[in-house]
């Protein structure tokens, strides 16, 4: 407290450890976070003490900065609203700034976690367009989780947990945000909401359009060693592709008293169209034998529909929820390419891949106060069907038709404990799969396979002194996409093909991490034990020692470290973030008949700058770089990038304009070298990374939506 201002004659006394008073006595006491004003609801007050001499009170200010950064059972909260988080942009660049994770484009990752699952109000998110969607000023606080207990998916590696400003006002609510850019060409992203609200009802729809494009070039070279000699080709593969994208969502929550229930249809088109452009050269055993030119085109249509239902609700002490999901994708695709070679002639062929996908999925938990705590317990099951036909009019590619019927039921119980300022937390999933492979409709015993795994998870949480400390244990598994386990042989070039594997076997990873957390600074230290995990593998193709195949195999355990540090201090106006993570493991293969070790580490920091301008605008200059080093069976090359963005809101948040300029140098790339038993092989993507976009927002009577649902096995859609 820096300030206090009592009126003439005042005697006043303040404590934080005796009787309580209320807002209402204290009714002009302002809080003042970060030097952003925030109202009484959201500051994290446990009771204010006050003794008065007879006299009233006439007006108090305090100014203190809140934390931001609050531990939690399994992760880290991050309080936005009222900080200069909210005034950050759109909800992927907020996500980006969060303690733990890294942002690659418009992809996230928890460091030593992979991509997380992300949970909007409790409902899990289905498409990334709603990254860019929502924007920072909607949030009020984000939970980063990097060890999910048992009520998760137990293929889930990390969890962030988004929770919105609380809804106001009633009747009708329209919000708008237009986004102009140019990279190599100018592009638009368009999208418009509204809400009508009354007595608890709220019926909403949305509608997306984006017409985004992509530009590449990829030089590589690779090197196999083939039954038939040593053959190294090196080849320029140049691409573009338009994919314009249509989505839309319509549907209704409705509350009454503790209960909540509703649904939605959402649904999405998302056609494509790509050409490109391929020049190689290759070599055996030193001497040239071919010069090959290639031209392809491809169409594709991706049909999505999707039916979600939800209640969540309280009955006494017991608090319940269920979700239904049911997903239907069309996903037709066909390409034409044309291949000229100086050895081996020319050929003039076509491809396509017709894809078929259903699924059907559901979940219920309930939880209800023990002891020192709660329990928490529930199930899922989920029923998926995919149909995976590939077929050419060429002699030489063999056309496919793969069948997989998938069903899972999963069983968890979880409680946590509190014995004074100590919590334990501990849980337990059961989860039973029966996958079906057929091809042409006739099962293949060998290549389905049941499973049955438990999956335990352990929390410890304790202070010491000012620090707080957290450890966790938690076993989660990744299972192939149903792609990787298709049996389906594709056309790369006349000299490569690749191939899925339905002998393929689940990833299994054990989790252990200790985190602590001390005023302005966070830290965690993980390691992950990993089984059966998955690469790319080269060998002959049958009959032809000339020809290379590629398909995943499984491979031996090993095991990775990563330590995480992060300091996020407030100097006046600027508010700087620096993150700095170092990621390492003990990974080898055997490559040409000899064990090679990749196990050099990889260093990652983030430094993002906040500096609050006159008239309220917000300056972000974010640097990002990562080192060379080694992960999984891939050698990376350092990279760097730094953005730039200007933030403005007007009246009250109901307008709101940033200009952001992304990768200010065009630094940034995708440079890596993988490595498996006989091949190595060099790839250089130089995208369009160097982005200028304009975005204004618009919100008028801003109701937010009330859904409560989760969702249902949002991991096992992304497989689909």
């Amino acid at each position: 407290m820096s300030f206090l201002k009592p009126m003439a004659g005042l005697a006043l006394c303040l404590s934080f450890h005796a009787l309580p008073i209320t807002a209402k006595v204290l009714s002009e006491v302002v809080y003042v976070a970060d030097s952003t004003a925030v109202s009484q609801e959201d500051a994290d007050i446990d009771s204010i003490t006050s003794c008065f001499d007879n006299i009233n009170l006439g007006e108090v200010t305090v100014t203190h900065t809140l934390p931001k950064v609050k531990m939690k059972e399994q992760g880290v909260e991050v309080r936005v609203k009222g900080t200069w988080l909210a005034n950050t942009g759109t909800l992927i660049d907020l996500l980006g700034k969060m303690p733990f994770v890294t942002r690659n484009g418009d992809g996230l990752e928890v460091v030593g976690k992979g991509e997380p699952t992300i949970y909007i109000n409790g409902r899990k998110m289905r498409d990334k367009s709603e990254l860019q969607s929502l924007s920072s000023s909607d949030i009020k606080n984000v939970e980063v989780i990097t060890n999910p207990g048992a009520r998760y998916d137990a293929t889930t590696g990390s969890v962030i947990l988004i929770t919105t400003v609380p809804p106001r006002g009633e009747g009708v609510s329209v919000n708008d945000r237009t986004t102009v850019g140019y990279k190599h060409y100018l592009y638009l992203f368009q999208q418009a909401g509204m809400n009508y609200r009354r007595n608890g009802l709220d019926v909403f729809a949305t509608f997306d359009y984006e017409n985004y494009r992509d530009r590449v070039s990829t030089p590589m070279a690779s090197t196999r060693r083939l039954p038939s000699g040593v053959f190294r080709q090196e080849a320029v593969d140049y691409g573009v592709s338009r994919y314009p994208v249509y989505h839309g969502k319509v549907g209704v929550n409705h509350v009454v008293g503790v209960h909540s229930l509703g649904g939605f249809y959402d649904f999405s088109f998302r056609p494509s169209y790509s050409t490109g452009q391929t020049a190689s050269e290759r070599w055996a055993d030193g001497v040239q034998d071919d010069v090959m030119s290639s031209a392809s085109r491809g169409e594709g249509r991706e049909r999505q529909h999707l039916v979600s239902l939800y209640y969540s609700g309280k009955a006494g002490e017991w608090g319940m929820q269920a979700n239904v999901d049911a997903l239907w994708q069309i996903n037709d695709r066909r390409n034409s390419e044309v291949e000229n070679s100086a050895s081996g002639g020319d050929r003039v062929f076509s491809a396509w891949n017709d894809v078929r996908n259903r699924m059907v999925a559901g979940n219920m938990s309930a939880s209800h106060p023990l002891w020192r705590g709660d329990v928490r317990f529930g199930a899922e099951a989920v029923d998926i069907a995919r149909r995976d036909i590939y077929s050419s009019d060429a002699d030489f590619i063999d056309d496919n038709d793969t069948h997989i019927r998938e069903t899972t039921v999963a069983v968890f119980a979880e409680s946590s404990q509190s014995f004074g300022k100590v919590i334990l937390s501990a849980g337990l999933r059961w989860e039973y799969t029966d996958s079906r492979f057929y091809l042409s409709d006739v099962r293949q015993d060998d290549r389905s396979r049941r499973y049955s795994n438990l999956f335990p998870s352990a929390s410890l949480a304790f202070p010491l002194g000012g620090v707080s400390f957290r450890a966790n244990y938690s076993r989660k598994t990744s299972r192939p996409a149903f792609a990787q386990l298709s049996s389906a042989v594709r056309y790369i070039d006349r000299y490569s093909y690749e191939s899925g594997n339905p002998s393929l076997k689940p990833i299994f990873r054990d989790y252990a991490s200790l985190t602590l957390a001390w005023r302005d600074f966070l830290f965690e230290a993980d390691y992950t034990s990993t089984e059966n995990y998955f690469m790319w593998q080269t060998s002959a193709y049958p009959n032809h020692p000339e020809i290379s195949l590629l398909r995943m195999e499984n491979m031996p355990r090993f095991g990775a470290w990563s330590v995480t540090a992060m300091w996020s201090p407030v100097f006046g106006i600027w508010r700087p973030q620096l993150m700095g993570a170092i990621q390492w493991q003990d990974f080898s293969i055997i490559h040409n008949g000899s064990r090679m070790r990749l196990d050099k580490p990889m260093g990652i920091v983030r430094f993002d700058n906040a500096i609050h301008l006159p008239w309220d605008m917000w300056l972000n200059a974010d640097l990002s770089w990562r080192s060379s080093g080694n992960g999984e069976n891939l050698y990376v090359v350092s990279t760097w990038t730094c953005s730039i963005g200007l933030y403005k809101s007007f009246a009250d948040d109901t307008w709101s304009v940033k200009l952001q300029l992304n990768d200010l140098f065009d630094t940034g790339r995708q440079m890596v070298t993988s490595y498996d038993a006989i091949s190595v092989v060099k790839v250089n993507k130089v995208y369009d990374t160097r982005d200028l976009s304009l975005t204004v927002r618009y919100n008028f009577n801003a109701a937010r939506q009330r859904y409560r649902g989760e969702g249902a096995a949002s991991r096992e859609r992304s497989r689909l």
